[in-house]
């Protein structure tokens, strides 16, 4: 028998054009659940067809927000994009564009983020096994790959939501060799306010306004090489200004990203392939306050920002159909600005940080191995090493990762796995809006790096080739997390350093996540159902004593539904229902000392006295922290997608509904004359987009 050839390097065939008349064939895309087969557990690719669709405040389609739909997810408050994922806070999730990592996702203050689903390929996201390649955070992974432009054909699209609009253009730079994909989007709320004040004739206005921008290049140097280049930016500003007969005063805040990166992909023979990715990202934010009059003026503005750059490489090894090996490692140069003030008076011109900038150096590397052992065992097994130079101390963290299914019977199994998880960073937040003043900060020589520990096991099967059900419980074990201590936030203490303003602490976090999904059909949709138990406990706050967590929420139900009424007619709607956030009310109130004797005896003549002196006399008691909990939080969103085809491309029109049943839900509590009275930001807010591809 002769030997057949061993294939050493690629094959190229080239084919003769030929006509043949062929079935129909339907591609299945499903929405994304690991299966039975797949060694992970909380493993979701997100259904960017299902987030165009879905119902949409203001007609703003959002990955985030179809995320927080999912098990073990939840959002941070009303209407906003931030994610906690079993039991973690915000800055516990990496996010990574094209490799890169983003610091802030939020636009329009947390209600929208900065991911705009036109330039977007894959959104892949990982809550339950963390394979080893992954570092640097405690709950989650959110890993986006962004689309390349056309090989062949220009093409793109446009559309218009109330308040922005956003347009995406593709196409080849040389016909099979490269191709270029720009996506911008732009708000016109701006524009929106500055008509409105014009209108009333305003001689104080305010404005807000945000953009995003998304490039990429792709480039074939040869048949084992290829180029991409990735750019992003986005800004968000919001001000006033207010003019009185001799003073003008006006308050501007801004905030954005900025990601650069640089990948060079190259096939270095049939069974293994690397890539090498330099790269930057930038987050900043300014606050700036400015009061002028004839004789007299001062301004005081705050800057904070992190900068990394970094060098990564990846491999991939192809052992045996049944034996896959990834490794790497890279190096990270991080600058944090935490504060950085400046007063400027009539009489004075300060600048000054109450924490300098820190500069710190990490470097990590990983192995990971993804083992067929057997028809019915499959492991995935790694270990990531990472440690952080900082002030002259190196903190180091080796992260063993295990994640095993086992076949029980035909398309069903049982899944464990473990993850052992360190952050070397900090963010300091005063709310769960994503507000400017959330400050990322590092480790340092004495605020140790943030860990986790989880254990999850499941159960996973799949139904007639279209259901996928599972099961999954957890348990996980969070240290070194920071919080404010009592009485101290971003806007006091200014002139102490932030981190003789945190206390370091301890939580844990366990629960049950319930998931069914229907990934094909006319109907396609999922339900998700989270029961859980989330506490942090820290020495000096609260007594000392465990309290729930801000973010805590027994029952978290969503239900996700989408239906073709024909082919270019889609009803999708979604319903989501959560038990209340917890957050710390006064019980009692008692008469407190008042500083300053003559306070008292000037009460009766100076209004202002008076005030200070009634405040003194009745103080709060804030006897337990998240003492008590908002109502529970439900609403049902729908929305009616119609296309046609035109004569130079496809038209849509999205008409949705935001709270269809007016729900008044708490954004936040406050008390009025001794009553505890809530706001509501969203009630019932329909709206119209269009979308034009061309």
């Amino acid at each position: 028998m002769s030997r057949q050839p061993t294939l050493k390097g690629p094959l190229t065939v080239r084919l003769k054009p030929d006509i043949a008349i062929l079935n129909a064939v339907t591609v299945k895309q499903s929405t994304g659940k690991d299966t039975y087969d797949e060694a992970t557990m909380g493993r979701f690719v997100v259904p960017l067809d299902m987030v165009k669709k879905a119902p949409a405040l203001l007609g703003e389609n959002d990955i985030l927000k179809t995320i927080q739909l999912l098990p073990g997810v939840q959002s941070g408050s009303e209407g906003t994009v931030g994610l906690n994922v079993r039991g973690g806070s915000p800055d516990q999730n990496l996010v990574l564009l094209d490799g890169i990592p983003l610091y802030n996702l939020n636009h329009l203050f947390g209600f929208f983020s900065v991911i705009n689903t036109d330039a977007v390929a894959q959104a892949e996201f990982l809550k339950g096994s963390i394979p080893a390649r992954y570092g640097g955070r405690l709950s989650s992974v959110l890993d986006i790959t962004m689309r390349e432009g056309d090989l062949q054909h220009w093409k793109g699209n446009f559309s218009l939501s109330p308040i922005a609009g956003r347009l995406t253009v593709e196409g080849p730079i040389k016909k099979d060799v490269g191709s270029v994909l720009v996506s911008a989007r732009r708000t016109w709320l701006d524009a929106l306010y500055w008509l409105g004040d014009k209108v009333a004739g305003n001689s104080n206005s305010s404005g807000y306004g945000f953009y995003d921008l998304n490039a990429k290049v792709n480039y074939k140097l040869g048949s084992k090489d290829r180029l991409y280049l990735s750019f992003y930016t986005g800004s968000d500003a919001f001000g006033t200004k207010n003019s009185l007969s001799s003073a003008n005063y006006s308050n501007t805040f801004d905030w954005g990203n900025r990601t650069l990166g640089l990948r060079w992909n190259h096939v270095y023979t049939n069974r293994l392939f690397g890539n090498v990715t330099a790269s930057s990202t930038n987050f900043k934010y300014n606050l700036s306050e400015e009061y002028q009059a004839e004789n007299r003026f001062y301004v005081n503005r705050v800057r904070s920002g992190i900068r990394d750059l970094s060098l990564r490489a990846d491999f991939d090894y192809f052992a045996t159909p049944n034996h896959t090996i990834r490794f790497g490692g890279g190096y990270v140069n991080h600058t944090f600005n935490p504060e950085i003030r400046q007063f400027r008076a009539s009489t004075a011109d300060t600048t000054y940080a109450p924490t300098p900038p820190i500069v710190t150096n990490e470097v990590s590397a990983y192995a990971e191995d993804d083992w067929t052992l057997s028809r019915r065992l499959r492991a995935n097994v790694g270990v990531h090493y990472a440690n952080q130079l900082v002030d002259g101390r190196t903190w180091h963290s080796v992260q063993p990762r295990l994640s095993a299914r086992y076949l029980l019977g035909q398309q069903s199994a049982l899944k464990v796995s473990y993850n052992q998880m360190t952050q070397f960073l900090h963010l300091l937040t005063n709310s769960s809006v994503g507000l400017p003043t959330d400050l990322w900060v590092p480790v340092t020589n004495r605020i140790p790096p943030e860990q986790a520990d989880w254990w999850s096991v499941g159960y996973s099967k799949t139904l007639r080739k279209d259901w996928n059900i599972s099961v999954e419980a957890y348990y996980k074990r969070f240290r070194n997390v920071l919080d404010y201590k009592e009485g101290t936030t971003f806007l006091n203490n200014f002139n102490t350093a932030w981190y003789d303003r945190v206390s370091i602490g301890r939580g844990t976090s366990y629960g049950a996540e319930f998931y069914a999904e229907k990934s094909a059909g006319r109907t396609k949709g999922w339900v998700s159902y989270t029961l859980s138990w989330t506490d942090r406990q820290f020495d000096d706050i609260n007594g000392g004593k465990p309290f729930p967590f801000k973010f805590d929420r027994r029952h978290n139900l969503a239900i996700v539904a989408s239906h073709e009424l024909s082919k270019n007619k889609t009803l999708s709607a979604n319903f989501i229902f959560n038990t209340g956030t917890a957050l710390t009310v006064t019980g009692n109130r008692y008469p407190g000392a008042i500083p300053g004797s003559d306070l008292v005896s000037q009460a009766t003549t100076n209004p202002l006295a008076w005030q200070a002196s009634a405040f003194y006399d009745n103080l709060p008691d804030f006897n337990e922290r998240n003492n008590f909990r908002t109502p529970a939080y439900h609403r049902l969103d729908v929305s009616y997608r119609t296309t046609k085809q035109k004569r130079h491309g496809q038209r849509s029109w999205i008409i949705s509904c935001y709270n269809v049943y007016n729900r008044l839900n708490p954004f936040y509590l406050y008390y009025d004359k001794a009553q505890l009275k809530q706001f509501t930001l969203f009630p019932a807010i329909p709206s119209v987009a269009y979308q034009y591809d061309f």
